[in-house]
Order: C-alpha cells, then sequence, then structure tokens
C-alpha cells in the first residue's frame, strides 16, 4: 500500500477519514482526525489502514 504523508485513510474495519500525519519506522503511520471539534491523533499499523479519496474542498455534504 502506497502511503505518503498528507495521504487521506481510513482504517479496514471502518472509522473516519484520517490524514497520514507522519510515518514511523517500524510499518506504522500516526494519523489525525476530528472528533467534533477537537483533533485526535494515533499510530496505526500500515496493513490496517486503506487510501481514501481526498473530499474535494468547499464539496457540500449532503443528508438524507
Amino acid at each position: 500500500m502506497q502511503v505518503m504523508l498528507g495521504s487521506v485513510v481510513s482504517l479496514k474495519s471502518g472509522g473516519p477519514l484520517m490524514t497520514v500525519e507522519e510515518l514511523g519506522e517500524h510499518a506504522d503511520a500516526r494519523c489525525a482526525w476530528f472528533v467534533d471539534q477537537a483533533v485526535q491523533r494515533e499510530w496505526f499499523a500500515l496493513v490496517a489502514l486503506q487510501p481514501q479519496v481526498s473530499p474535494k474542498a468547499g464539496a457540500k455534504k449532503v443528508v438524507k
């Protein structure tokens, strides 16, 4: 899996979209995401992540 700094990813098991902030030395990545207005950060194994399409700036989310 190709993950670079700034990549948008999610866990294969589900969850929020996250941004890769740092790549570790042990096949892991530190990711950041928001819960309400608070930023959360955690390290995840690269094998647990899947790349996602980055939401376009200014795109409106439609809730049905």
